[in-house]
């Protein structure tokens, strides 16, 4: 599965924000039903996309009860813009396989 989550962070927040990102992306690398985690900072605004590749769905929801997902959550609240935008798509698992091998 995979999730896009669109943040516009406003400008004086970019430094905090910037380490929080951080802390959150190495931590859910790490987890065991992360595939993978990257982000992209799109050029001239202060707006970022991760994308985070699941095993599945329920492994996703059940990060999202995680002490790391809920403390990110909480850290970036008054960092941004707008409300966070939140997208998901179910890949085939055959394509994970081919596209890392």
């Amino acid at each position: 599965m995979l999730v896009q989550r669109q943040m516009s962070v406003t400008e004086n927040d970019l430094e905090e924000f910037q380490k929080a990102l951080k802390t959150y992306a190495d931590t859910t690398a790490n987890q065991n039903d992360n595939l993978h985690v990257s982000i992209q900072k799109l050029p001239e605004k202060s707006c970022y996309i991760i994308y985070e590749f699941w095993q599945d769905r329920i492994s996703w929801m059940s990060y999202l009860q995680s002490d790391t997902s809920k403390m990110f959550q909480r850290c970036i609240i008054d960092m941004l813009e707008d409300p966070e935008i939140v997208s998901t798509m179910l890949m085939p698992a055959s394509w994970w396989i081919m596209t890392n091998n």
